[in-house]
């Protein structure tokens, strides 16, 4: 009898995000425009976010910033969490925006916060533990 290889396929992205939360009255260009400025961002339009909520059977589409910095081989997405007909994360209604982004290190994170809290329209910026976000598909 011969012995039976079992592989097994994980599905769990190696991939390590990190997730700030933005509060700001400001629109979405602005605030791309004010991480530019402020922290030497590049932040460009790209196309919008979406996904389909099986809820109300439709695909939302959210505005979406996109700075790929090549020098530390990290992405950073600025996704707004509100459009026509609802929101991306409804657990987080009071928030504006989603900063995602991957590869960075904690004390980075850290750091960021406090540089883009010095931004004078944004009202609050605090990290979200992106592991325990039940809908984070929604924002990949």
């Amino acid at each position: 009898m011969s012995k039976k290889n079992v592989h097994k396929l994980s599905s769990e992205s190696e991939q390590s995000y990190s997730l700030l939360s933005i509060s700001s009255h400001e629109n979405d260009y602005r605030i791309s425009w004010a991480l530019n400025e402020h922290l030497g961002f590049r932040f460009c339009k790209t196309e919008n976010h979406s996904f389909f909520n099986s809820k109300f059977g439709e695909t939302l589409e959210f505005s979406q910033y996109v700075f790929k910095d090549d020098e530390n081989s990290r992405t950073y997405r600025l996704i707004s969490n509100r459009c026509d007909n609802g929101f991306l994360l409804e657990e987080y209604k009071n928030i504006d925006f989603f900063l995602l982004i991957d590869s960075i290190e904690k004390t980075q994170v850290q750091q960021l916060v406090i540089q883009v809290k010095t931004i004078p329209f944004v009202s609050a910026i605090y990290p979200i533990d992106f592991g325990l976000l039940k809908n984070r598909s929604r924002l990949l």
